[in-house]
């Protein structure tokens, strides 16, 4: 009913292994494997303040916490974006957001 799939013997046909789990970002380094250049690393991390944080700060400022108080939501890690990049090839990898 149906005709059969069958490769040519003159194809070569290769396999590639991937993982069945990748496993999430967090907030320190984790080791993956790069979907760039494929190596297994530990992942470089840098933070910035979400928006929330700096709206915050703003609040506080008015409020009449002219000091760095203000600053402190930046400061917390609950209020930062976490990015994790390859430390070989430089390749953004993913995000943590808490």
């Amino acid at each position: 009913m149906y005709p059969e799939l069958t490769v040519p013997a003159h194809q070569n046909v290769q396999c590639v292994q991937t993982p069945a789990y990748q496993a999430p970002f967090g907030p320190t380094s984790v080791q993956t494997t790069c979907s760039s250049c494929g190596q297994l690393v530990f992942t470089n991390t840098s933070r910035k303040a979400k928006a929330a944080a700096w709206w915050s700060c703003m609040l506080l400022f008015i409020s009449g916490f002219f000091c760095g108080c203000c600053l402190i939501p930046c400061c917390m890690d609950s209020c930062n974006i976490v990015d994790h990049t390859c430390p070989k090839c430089n390749a953004y990898l993913g995000q943590y957001r808490p």
